[in-house]
């Protein structure tokens, strides 16, 4: 009994400690594992850190691996100071209670509200909000190998008006996992969501606009929900001025996705040092599209979804409406593109010749005539059951179809004729036909069999003239 008391009492004193280990930041003084010089904050020991209250023109520099709760925290600098820096290296944890404010000025020595040098991991969670003003450049910025994580709940806004600011770039990843965003930079040239490496977007809510910028950037993988994911766990909108999504290869699996784009919606395209647009999407350079699932709204001043590369699509709802009247696709790939789940409506022009499938296991139609914006476009099976129905957001003079079953497609609620999508391998996997395309290359294949025709006729000239000097 005695040494069950002696346990319990130890017990209560270790989880006491734990709890109560937090070090309160003073500005004013230095403390157990930081110090102070002139306005700059160091931290150099590895307990937790709290800081709260309204401070300002002061930098906090982390040099320790540790984490730092932020109460309802403001840290405003109007000078050259930078609000947050974690040195190279470090594991930092910013845990966010109540509304959190940092802000810089368009002084700032660094190129980031919050800049990690090289090597450094930033993690966000808690149940507050971290409203970010960057004034210069990005919001949360970072050299060589560091990686940002968001969780656990944790609300991240990033809000400015001045012009060439960005979001987020982090050179080695990103994942955002059960949060919120808010990116809000109409005027800005930068991405919303920037990396060298990979992003990761699993649940949550986000909401991006860039104004020039792109919405999400990835130069390696970009991954959207998650397999078997539900589409009500995550809800992405894009609003840009640019393009909404560019990555090398870019997986799709669950979540409610809405793009506004004056360029393209979504592009697959090779980047980085040894990969560009300008080369072919092979080898280590290699462009994709998985869709997977999810409930995918987009709409575009150029392409829809421009792939440079293979683009298979196995399930999900896929709405399109891209430029109506230039070279631009609905969808567009430079691959194969395979159907085997889905439904899929995809409006815009049929200028290159539509819709360019390769194989499909379904239901495959197209529309060609002028739709008007505002009009209700709706997909029955045959059973009269709808299927799809959405309300124009823009005009259109070509729509193709694809549903797992028979359909019909009634416009402002009078049945439209369609045309049957035809296949053909013949154009290496690529298909003629209503909705298809002829390869350009077809006039130097008949240029190819005339010569081989003017190369038969002299072997046969020289045969005969061999017998008549026999003769």
């Amino acid at each position: 009994m005695k040494f069950l008391s002696i346990f319990i009492l130890f017990l209560s004193i270790t989880l006491f400690i734990n709890v109560h280990s937090s070090v309160s930041i003073s500005f004013s003084e230095p403390g157990t594992g930081y110090t102070i010089s002139d306005n700059v904050l160091t931290i150099t020991g590895e307990d937790t850190y709290d800081l709260t209250g309204e401070i300002t023109d002061k930098k906090i520099l982390v040099s320790s691996s540790t984490t730092l709760n932020f109460n309802s925290f403001s840290l405003t600098n109007s000078g050259t100071l930078t609000p947050i820096v974690i040195s190279e290296n470090k594991s930092v944890k910013i845990n966010l209670s109540g509304a959190s404010t940092l802000q810089d000025s368009t002084t700032n020595e660094n190129q980031g509200t919050i800049y990690l040098q090289k090597g450094a991991t930033l993690t966000i969670s808690g149940t507050g909000m971290l409203n970010i003003n960057p004034f210069k450049y990005i919001a949360i910025n970072g050299t060589e190998g560091t990686s940002l994580i968001v969780n656990d709940g944790a609300s991240i806004s990033i809000a400015s008006t001045n012009s060439n600011i960005g979001g987020i770039y982090l050179r080695n990843g990103i994942t955002f996992n059960n949060a919120i965003l808010v990116h809000n930079c109409p005027n800005g040239a930068y991405h919303a969501l920037d990396t060298e490496g990979t992003i990761k977007i699993v649940k949550g809510t986000y909401t991006l606009k860039s104004g020039d910028g792109k919405g999400i950037q990835a130069e390696t993988n970009l991954y959207i929900g998650e397999e078997n994911g539900s589409n009500s766990d995550l809800n992405l909108i894009i609003e840009t001025s640019d393009e909404g999504i560019e990555a090398k290869q870019i997986y799709i699996y669950s979540g409610t996705i809405k793009i506004t784009a004056e360029e393209d919606g979504i592009n697959a395209a090779a980047a980085g040092e040894e990969c560009d647009e300008t080369v072919n999407c092979s080898g280590n350079c290699a462009c994709s599209l998985t869709f997977a699932g999810g409930d995918l709204t987009l709409i575009s001043g150029e392409d829809g979804i421009d792939i440079n590369g293979d683009l298979t699509i196995s399930g999900g709802k896929i709405v399109v409406f891209a430029a109506s009247s230039s070279d631009d696709q609905p969808i567009d790939q430079d691959g194969a593109l395979t159907i085997t789940g889905g439904n899929i409506l995809a409006a815009g022009s049929p200028q290159m010749g539509g819709v360019r499938v390769s194989s499909s296991t379904q239901v495959s139609k197209t529309y060609t005539g002028k739709i008007s914006q505002g009009v209700n476009l709706t997909v029955y099976d045959g059973s009269a059951n709808e299927l799809l129905s959405v309300i124009t957001p823009k005009e259109a003079n070509y729509v193709f179809f694809n549903f797992g079953k028979e359909f019909s497609v009634k416009l402002n609620n009078e049945e439209i004729s369609l045309s049957e999508y035809s296949y053909s391998n013949s154009n290496n996997g690529r298909p003629n036909g209503p909705g298809g395309y002829r390869d350009d290359d077809d006039d130097d294949d008949d240029d190819d069999d005339d010569d081989d025709s003017n190369v038969n006729y002299l072997k046969l000239s020289f045969a005969f003239l061999f017998i008549f000097i026999l003769i």
